[in-house]
């Protein structure tokens, strides 16, 4: 049926399920409220939703959308029971207030009260149980690897090994070839597997590792006194979307009960907070979808327009109406990224960047290429999902600023690689695209970028689209 559930798509799904269970309740009392079977009043479904959203609001502050309560069917009717009698209190309250008898009556407070709370119970040991078989059947994991190859990282395994709430190391990775270890030593200990858990590699074997596999939580076991160790991996390891933690040497190990943290991420274990991905999954999920959408609406309106500039590229230039070139995406994967042709077809490779005045550019090109209407076919790459609408702009893996690698250039670069790339960005909007002839300029491309990342939220990405389309990013730069 599926191979793996998230944790926020658990959550989310169980608080639907308790909104659809209260308003089951209220909609099958609805001939008790009226004392006939009626045609559904407006007032009774809108105070039946108040409920479920109060609701959900108490439910959501109880923290009964965890999944280690959700696992505790006990603990959460228990807390769910006391916050549902709280509910019909106020309620009860509010409703003498503005005096609606024909509405709710005395007999529908008692049934739906007992109703709901019978309701919720069930739901509540319905989800353990089918939490509990999704987690034994390993769709439900939280995936985490460890960097340290010692015994602290052995003492995590072990007590990570008896938890049950479908949390699972993957690996270890170890750091000390890339700082000055000896190769033979790093290797005779790095290679040894902990409890079971197999050893990949060193940080850049986790660095690609991640590209390709579900990291949720990296955790560093390596001595707090070895701070060069640690900013050496904290520093390469922010270049992909990595939740970071430090484990505090032993004494996070030494807590028996478990902690509520944030983001329930380990019980039991005392972390420490160093990095955070950009987005959480749900973020992740709501702005794709957003892309998604947006991209197969604007294609469909601007289906003439495609039309339109296909039909005088190919009356400019003789070869294909479409571009495509291999660009750095999200995580650092390559990506076929989308254009309009604008330049005469040779038979070597556009592997240079575009110039002033280059004479590859034919004139429709140029056209289009000054009013960014070349940009338009990425809408694809968002509707494949190998581009987001807003977010640093791709560049190929050989572009240089002044005859450096951007790699080279800025140390930062390859942050820019924790969020998809975006058809238009923080930096296009506020002047910084075009050419790269200066380091400046690449530097100031990724300052933008970073601070882009870091302050990311929809509300910012609605202002940088609503910048993109009233006032363009069109200019000197544009060639």
């Amino acid at each position: 049926m599926f191979r793996h559930l998230t944790r926020w798509r658990i959550s989310a799904g169980v608080q639907i399920l308790d909104f659809a269970v209260v308003i089951g309740v209220a909609l099958l009392l609805y001939p008790i409220a009226q004392g006939h079977p009626h045609i559904l009043s407006l007032r009774y479904v809108i105070g039946s939703s108040a409920i479920a959203l109060f609701c959900h609001f108490l439910f959501a502050q109880g923290h009964l959308y965890q999944i280690d309560t959700l696992l505790d069917e006990t603990r959460a009717i228990k807390s769910i029971l006391v916050r549902w009698s709280l509910l019909f209190l106020g309620f009860a309250a509010a409703s003498t207030l503005v005096h609606e008898p024909d509405l709710f009556s005395r007999t529908w407070f008692v049934c739906f009260y007992a109703g709901g709370a019978a309701a919720l119970a069930a739901e509540r040991s319905f989800v353990a149980l089918r939490i509990r078989q999704w987690i034994r059947r390993g769709y439900i994991t939280q995936s985490i690897v460890v960097v340290g190859h010692n015994d602290l990282a052995e003492a995590l395994i072990s007590r990570l090994d008896k938890n049950s709430s479908g949390i699972r190391v993957v690996g270890v990775f170890d750091d000390r070839a890339d700082q000055g270890v000896p190769a033979a030593v790093a290797a005779e200990t790095g290679a040894r597997n902990l409890r079971g858990v197999p050893a990949l590699g060193n940080v850049d074997d986790l660095l690609e590792y991640s590209k390709h596999n579900i990291v949720d939580l990296v955790i560093l076991t390596m001595p707090i006194s070895a701070t060069d160790r640690m900013n050496y991996v904290i520093g390469r390891l922010r270049h992909q979307p990595l939740a970071i933690r430090v484990l505090p040497g032993a004494i996070g190990l030494d807590r028996v009960s478990p902690m509520r943290l944030s983001r329930n991420e380990l019980p039991g274990v005392q972390l420490i907070a160093v990095a955070d991905r950009p987005m959480s999954d749900f973020a992740l999920f709501i702005k794709g979808a957003i892309d998604r959408l947006f991209a197969a609406v604007a294609l469909l309106i601007l289906l003439p327009a495609f039309l339109a500039i296909g039909c005088g590229i190919a009356v400019s230039s003789p070869g294909p109406i479409f571009f495509r070139q291999l660009r750095i995406g999200y995580r650092g994967r390559m990506f076929w990224i989308y254009k309009f042709r604008t330049m005469n077809v040779s038979e070597q490779p556009n592997v240079m960047l575009t110039q002033r005045n280059d004479k590859r550019v034919f004139p429709f090109g140029a056209v289009l290429r000054k009013l960014s209407l070349d940009e338009l076919p990425q809408l694809i790459n968002v509707l494949n999902g190998d581009m987001s609408l807003v977010g640093p702009r791709p560049h190929m893996p050989q572009a240089r600023a002044a005859g450096k690698l951007y790699f080279e250039a800025v140390n930062e670069y390859a942050g820019r690689h924790r969020v998809k790339p975006g058809i238009t960005g923080w930096a296009q909007i506020n002047g910084w695209r075009g050419p790269t002839e200066t380091l400046e300029q690449i530097e100031r491309r990724v300052e933008y970028d970073i601070y882009y990342i870091e302050n990311w939220s929809l509300m910012f990405d609605i202002m940088i689209l609503l910048r993109t389309v009233l006032l363009g990013f069109v200019g000197k730069n544009a060639f």
